[in-house]
């Protein structure tokens, strides 16, 4: 995951022009995602007994990840 970091934000910085540093800032701030993501797997897998259910949570994530990749 972190060697596709600095492809996705070059790719998503692309073309901004003078919007790129806070296209830029706002892809930064985005990382939180990381932060809020894994809790919410943990309280998951808790509630449900079902860390299979849990990863309902990236699978989620990498789904509007590479819905974005194609309509970029």
């Amino acid at each position: 995951m972190s060697l596709m970091y600095p492809t996705i934000f070059a790719s998503s910085i692309k073309g901004l022009g003078r919007n790129t540093k806070i296209g830029g800032s706002i892809l930064v701030m985005a990382i939180i995602g990381g932060a809020l993501c894994t809790p919410l797997m943990g309280y998951i897998s808790e509630t449900t007994d079902s860390m299979a259910f849990a990863m309902t949570i990236p699978l989620i994530a990498y789904l509007y990840i590479f819905y974005y990749s194609f309509n970029r």
